[in-house]
Formats: structure tokens, sequence, C-alpha cells
């Protein structure tokens, strides 16, 4: 080695800069992200909404064009240079709670979710209310109590 590049060598050092860096300034392509992940994506920003279960989506919406639902999220992604997509999600929503609030809450966490790790334009997030939970009901049930209209088989 020259004098030059011992000294070149120690500044990198000296500065923290590692010598081997590659530089990808002229790197060009495409990178797409596959419906799997943003399904998934979709999916985890449904459950992070409070009073929502994930749905089947029924026989009607499995008959239409385009992928089925999985964990009650459909997507549909648009080509192009700049891709967009549109969200299907089918849900339930706990009793009690009001169902237009909840259904803006699903559309902008999960818009917010995609739009944030993927960097593509969320396009529609249409919200389906398949159902109606509650919660009571299932408590008792995880608790191993049964429910009184079920267990009074004497009154006859």
């Amino acid at each position: 080695m020259d004098k030059d590049d011992q000294t070149q060598n120690s500044s990198f050092e000296q500065e923290g800069i590692e010598s081997s860096t590659v530089d990808q300034t002229g790197l060009e392509g495409k990178i797409r992200i596959s419906e799997e992940v943003i399904s998934q994506l979709a999916i985890k920003a449904l459950l992070s909404v409070d009073g929502i279960q994930p749905a089947n989506p029924g026989l009607m919406a499995n008959l239409r064009m385009g992928r089925k639902a999985a964990n009650g999220v459909r997507i549909s992604i648009s080509d192009g240079d700049v891709p967009e997509i549109q969200v299907d999600t089918y849900v339930s929503i706990k009793y009690s709670l009001r169902i237009p609030d909840v259904c803006w809450d699903v559309q902008e966490a999960v818009k917010d979710q995609i739009e944030r790790y993927t960097g593509y334009s969320v396009k529609s997030v249409n919200v389906y209310v398949q159902g109606i939970t509650f919660a009571e009901k299932q408590a008792e049930d995880d608790d191993g109590n049964a429910p009184e209209a079920a267990s009074s088989g004497d009154a006859l």
C-alpha cells in the first residue's frame, strides 16, 4: 500500500465509515409487494381496532371477480407505474358500538398501515359489516358457565 492509501483508510476508520460501501446511485428497477404481504398488513390493522373481529365474507363476496378473502380481507392491486390498492374488509362489530364510527376507524387504520409500510396509494377501503358479536355471551362460555336458558331443562 502507498502512504496515501494508508492515510485514506485511517481517515475512514477514524470517521467510523467502512471502506467497503456499495454505491447504489446508478441502480434502477421495480419493487413489487405481493398481495399476501399487503393482506397481512391490512389484517394487522384490522385487529388493532377495538371491537372488531374479521368475518367470513359469505358466498356472494366469493363469487365476485378477484381474489378470495382471507381472514376478512381481500386485496386488489391495479397495474401501473404507481400501483393503487383497493381493500375490502369483512368484519363483525361488538354490540353497543356505533357502527359508522368503528367503520371509519377501520378505514383509517388500514389505509395508514398500508401506505406507511408499502408506499403504495390506497384507492379505497370498503368495510362490509357481516355481523354483531356479543361479548357477554362469549365471556360466559369462556368461564364454563352455561347460559341459564340452556341449563334450565327442568322447567318443563
